[in-house]
C-alpha cells in the first residue's frame, strides 16, 4: 500500500483564548483556533491583498496544558501536526463534518507579557516539532515574516 503524507505546519495568531477540557477518562485536550494571513497577488491589477484563513486545532495531554497556560487570544504560535476529518449526526439529524489540525508539536513565537510592569519574559520551552524544522525567531522580526 502506498504511503500517503498528512503533515501541516502553520504559523498564526490565536483567535480566542484556548479552551482546556478533559475526557471522561481524565485526559486533557485543548481546542483553539488560528488565523493565518497570506498575500494574494492579482496579475491583472498588479496589486496584492491579504487573505486570512481560520484553522481549528486540538492538542492533547501535556502540550494541551502548556498551550492553555501560556497562550491567549492574539499570541503567535507555530503548530505542526496532521489533518483529521470527523463526521457526526447533529441534533437536527443532519450529517455534519469538520477538519481539525491535531497538534503534535508547537513553538511559541511571542514572549509572554507580564501584567505589572509591561516587561516581557520568555515562555517555557515548547514541545518538539517532530520531523519539522524548528523556527528560531531570535534573529527575526515581524517584518521578516511574509504575511
Amino acid at each position: 500500500m502506498a504511503s500517503d503524507i498528512n503533515r501541516v505546519i502553520l504559523i498564526g495568531r490565536l483567535t480566542r483564548d484556548p479552551e482546556l477540557k478533559s475526557t471522561n477518562s481524565g485526559s486533557y485536550f485543548c481546542r483553539f483556533s488560528l488565523a493565518s494571513n497570506r498575500s494574494i497577488y492579482n496579475k491583472q491589477s498588479g496589486e496584492s491583498r491579504d487573505e486570512v484563513g481560520f484553522f481549528d486545532c486540538v492538542a492533547w495531554g501535556k502540550p494541551a496544558e502548556t498551550i492553555h497556560k501560556y497562550l491567549q487570544k492574539g499570541r503567535r504560535i507555530c503548530v505542526e501536526g496532521a489533518l483529521r476529518w470527523s463526521s457526526w449526526e447533529g441534533t437536527d439529524g443532519k450529517k455534519q463534518s469538520k477538519v481539525e489540525i491535531h497538534v503534535e508539536g508547537f513553538q511559541f513565537l511571542d514572549a509572554k507579557q507580564d501584567g505589572a510592569g509591561g516587561s516581557t519574559r520568555e515562555t517555557p520551552a515548547s514541545e518538539p516539532m517532530g520531523g519539522a524544522a524548528h523556527f528560531d525567531t531570535g534573529a527575526m522580526s515581524d517584518d521578516d515574516i511574509p504575511f
